[in-house]
């Protein structure tokens, strides 16, 4: 596919990002609770980088590399969240899941409801096997939001990761296409 698909769920949109979001994307995802609980967002998170970063993704859906959707409310349209496979390995079928609900959208369903769409476009659209994705070690919400969506955790990256100058633990989690 030369352009990326959108999906729909009861209540959302998962669209390709806009230049247009730079804002809102900088705003909600710059927030020191989406840093704090995410491996690859910077922080501070400008909108210059934003929209460099929005730039950029239609050549990463076009190579096969990575899949960004925006999430957004169906009615109002608004941002609310990112969904993303990262990494992708058409060798060996594989990618990287990546998720977040800005603040004031969190603890309503959403994440819940994008999961499953993406997760169901990765398989039957991309032809993956295997979605895996990280949460920093011991953070209980991202833990069970997974094991609830079927990902399994498979192991502990030590200090895998530098967030705030300190290094973190990793926790590996990963779903395979059913047989």
């Amino acid at each position: 596919m030369r352009y990326q698909p959108s999906l729909q769920t009861q209540r959302l949109r998962l669209r390709p990002f806009v230049a247009d979001d730079a804002e809102n994307l900088a705003k909600m995802a710059g927030t020191p609770e989406i840093y704090s609980a995410t491996i690859s967002i910077p922080h501070p998170y400008s909108i210059t980088a934003a929209k460099t970063w929005i730039a950029g993704l239609p050549h990463l859906y076009r190579t096969g590399s990575a899949v960004h959707f925006a999430i957004s409310l169906l009615e109002s349209k608004q941002l609310i969240g990112a969904i993303a496979l990262r990494e992708i390995d058409n060798k060996n079928a594989t990618a990287e899941l990546e998720l977040w609900v800005g603040q004031p959208w969190q603890r309503q369903g959403y994440a819940s409801e994008a999961l499953p769409e993406v997760i169901k476009f990765s398989f039957n659209q991309l032809e993956l096997h295997r979605i895996y994705t990280y949460h920093i070690a011991g953070q209980q919400p991202p833990a069970l939001f997974l094991e609830k969506n079927g990902f399994v955790q498979e192991g502990i990256l030590r200090d895998a990761v530098q967030k705030g100058g300190t290094y973190q633990d990793v926790a590996l989690s990963a779903i395979l296409a059913e047989k």
